[in-house]
Parts: structure tokens; C-alpha cells; sequence
């Protein structure tokens, strides 16, 4: 009775979520000869891009959709002929399909960065918008995606079954999916995509179904049908370096209907790690800019207008913004150049004056000095850092200044002949 109860209580959120998204107000876009069914909803950093399976429409994303908007912003679309969309007049090719999202994307003033999320056929169309509009995409997920290499493996395996899949998978067509199903088919025959360029270095989540069935209907979902689909997939994996590749014996090919929090966590998996990516980017631009300013302010530093390059070296650290570990380890980076220990002392400096109460701070600029040969400055550093220090019991930071107190009294003990 509890199962059973939990059950329509699940079965409840699923058609709350379908009528909540099919609440929300859809719009027919023109993309040149046919027009296009869309919806677009909520708020956030990216816009998320739903890409359905061959043959349905947006509402499949119902359930993932509803989730992911709390956060971010999502676009779904019905391709042509299916929901309310128009039949694209000409043959529905992949390259099409492409031409048709982007030319959607732009009329919808769908904002980037964008994350494409493409099931079964529709992760072609991903891959291929993603290949041909690097900069806008930061992050795909691949719901058990096509792979148009499968055809030749099955056959490989065994010929005669792989044909009987092909005619099998054909008779599920419907009248007006037909010649797109035959065009699709032409695909598998030749094992390759249209070449729409080189895939962006961006993070990437395959979803991958290995359903186990009791009976069979297709070669594909037999043991060895289902060992070559999770190696086309582990192979398209392996053309991402950020990611993961994600296995469920729990749902059929339609994961995003039958397990959408897998679908959902890999959305969120991802935009973390495009999140982590774009810190690193401007990470490193910030040090390329800082290191610019740097060289600068080094020349000064050596010549006449030393007071000038503290200043140029104080404004660049402020710029940057870097906390003070990060400005700790750029000072001690060119501490270990005896050439350039005067930028160390000055990078120093600046994070006591940036960070007045570390005791760490006035312990490493009271080093600098010391490799420079400041000896009674660096003492009074050593000092103050050990005062402060002793305010936060930071016992290693004390060690650390008495040690190099000892070491500047040794340095003025008189060498005994």
C-alpha cells in the first residue's frame, strides 16, 4: 500500500510538471520557409537548450525542464513536424536541422552561454551547432545519444540481425517522418556525420542506458548489442577532457522520461564545471595582465624611479584583486630570482598593506628584505608578525620569524679568526 502511494504521488509531480511547463506561453518563430513551436523560461547564467529524440516534441523535457529553471534559464523547441511546429517543405537534413536551431537561437534573442542538451538523434544536432558556434557553447549532455557509427558495428557483430533492426526501427516510423527517417538511415549506411568542424573543449555528460531486457525485441538491446552501444558512447566520451560518462541499468532509451534527476544532475554537473573552467580563464588572464604590469614596474624598480614602480606593482595587485595566498605565491615566485628580488620585496609589502592583520604577510615581506639585505627592516617584520601572530595562537608563523630572528643575530655575530 505505501509503494503504491508513493507511486501516484510520484506519478502526481510528473503531470504537475508537464501542466505547469505547457502553462507556460509557447511561440511560433519563423526560421526561413516553416515556423518553429518554442518556449522559453526562467532565469539565471545560462540558457539551456533542449534538443529532443527523432519524431517527439519539447514536451518530453517536461520534468527536466521544470527543475533546471529554477536556476537557469531554458529554451525548449518543437523540431519541424513535430508538437505545433510546421513540416519543413524541403527534405529534413541534419545540416538543416542545425541551420534551423541557430537561426531560431538568434530570433529568440536566446542569450549565451549556452548548454545543449540533446537526446538520442538530437545529440547530432547538438554536436553540430556546438562544432559550428564554439565561443556561445559552454557544456554538453548527451541523453543515450545516437552514434552514427552503430549500423556498421551491429554489422560487424552480425549482419543479419543488424538488418532486421533497421527494418524493425522503420516500421515504428510514422508516414510523415518517413523520408527524414530514410535520410537518417543514409547516415548510419555511411557511418559519418556532415562535417561541421571541430567539437569545443568544453565539459560533457553522456547518459548512457544498458537496460538489461527479459525478451529482446531488437539486436541492439541484446547483451552484445548493448557492450557495442556503451563503446560508441565511451568513445564519444572520450573526445571531452572535463566531464563524466554516466551508465543506468535502470532506464530504457528515454532516460530523460523514465530517470530525469539523472538528466538534471548531469545539467548541474556540467554547469559547474563550466563554472570552474571560465574562473581559470580569468584567472589566467588576470596573471597575463598582472605579469605585463609587473615587467613594467621591474624596470623601474632597478632604475631611478623605484618609488614609481612600488606604485605601478601596488595599483596592478589592487587591479587583479587576487587574495593574499595567490599575491604570497607571485612574491615568493620571484623571491627565488635573485634578479628580481626588489618586485618581490614590493609584492610583499603590498599584501601587508593590503592585509594588515596576517601575521604570514609581514613574515614573508620581512623575508624578502632579509634576501635583499635589509637586515633591521626585515627584523622589524619578523617582530610584527610574531605579535600578531600570538593574538591567533598561529604557533608555526611564530617558529618561522623567531628563526629568522636567530638568523639575522647570527649574521651579525663577528666571524672569529
Amino acid at each position: 500500500m505505501k509503494k503504491l502511494a508513493t507511486t501516484l504521488l510520484l506519478l502526481f509531480f510528473i503531470l504537475a510538471n508537464q501542466q505547469l511547463l505547457r502553462a507556460q506561453s509557447t511561440n511560433l518563430v519563423s526560421v526561413g520557409d516553416h515556423s518553429l513551436e518554442m518556449i522559453q523560461a526562467g532565469e539565471g547564467d545560462y540558457t539551456v537548450i533542449f534538443e529532443s529524440g527523432f519524431g517527439t516534441d519539447y514536451k518530453v523535457w517536461g520534468n527536466v525542464a521544470m527543475e533546471v529553471m529554477k536556476t537557469n534559464k531554458v529554451l525548449l523547441y518543437s523540431r519541424a513536424g513535430t508538437g505545433k511546429s510546421e513540416p519543413n517543405p524541403k527534405l529534413q537534413t541534419l545540416e538543416q536541422a542545425v541551420t534551423s536551431l541557430a537561426t531560431l537561437l538568434d530570433k529568440a534573442n536566446a542569450q549565451p552561454p549556452y548548454i545543449l542538451v540533446g537526446h538520442s538523434y538530437g545529440g547530432f544536432i547538438i554536436r553540430g551547432y556546438a562544432a559550428q558556434n564554439p565561443d556561445k557553447v559552454k557544456g554538453l549532455v548527451f541523453v543515450d545519444p545516437a552514434h552514427e557509427q552503430l549500423m556498421q558495428e551491429l554489422k560487424k557483430a552480425n549482419p543479419a540481425k543488424a538488418l532486421k533492426d533497421t527494418e524493425a526501427q522503420n516500421s515504428f516510423v510514422p508516414a510523415q517522418f518517413k523520408a527524414e527517417n530514410d535520410y537518417i538511415n543514409q547516415l548510419f549506411e555511411k557511418g559519418a556525420l556532415p562535417y561541421f568542424g571541430t567539437l569545443p573543449a568544453v565539459p560533457a555528460v553522456v547518459l548512457t542506458s544498458v537496460q538489461k531486457r527479459a525478451k529482446p525485441e531488437l539486436f541492439l538491446h541484446e547483451p552484445q548489442g548493448i557492450q557495442i552501444w556503451r563503446k560508441l558512447h565511451a568513445d564519444l566520451f572520450s573526445q571531452f577532457t572535463d566531464g563524466a560518462h554516466h551508465v543506468t541499468t535502470r532506464s530504457g532509451h528515454n532516460i530523460h522520461r523514465s530517470e530525469p534527476e539523472l538528466v538534471v544532475q548531469a545539467i548541474k554537473q556540467v554547469i559547474t564545471l563550466a563554472e570552474k573552467a571560465k574562473a581559470e580563464q580569468t584567472h589566467a588572464l588576470k596573471m597575463q595582465q598582472l605579469e605585463t604590469s609587473l615587467q613594467e614596474a621591474e624596470k623601474q624598480l632597478k632604475g631611478k624611479k623605484a618609488k614609481n614602480g612600488e606604485m605601478l606593482v601596488f595599483a596592478a595587485l589592487k587591479d587583479a584583486g587576487f587574495d593574499e595566498n595567490t599575491v604570497n605565491s607571485i612574491g615568493y615566485q620571484y623571491l627565488k630570482n635573485p634578479a628580481a628580488i626588489p618586485l618581490a620585496v614590493a609584492i610583499l609589502k603590498y599584501n601587508t598593506l593590503a592585509h594588515t592583520t596576517s601575521a604570514n604577510a609581514f613574515d614573508s615581506y620581512g623575508e624578502a628584505l632579509l634576501a635583499q639585505g635589509q637586515i633591521e627592516p626585515a627584523r622589524t617584520q619578523f617582530l610584527k608578525a610574531i605579535e600578531l601572530a600570538t593574538l591567533t595562537d598561529n604557533q608555526a608563523t611564530i617558529r618561522n620569524s623567531k628563526a629568522n630572528i636567530d638568523k639575522i643575530e647570527s649574521l651579525k655575530k663577528p666571524v672569529k679568526k
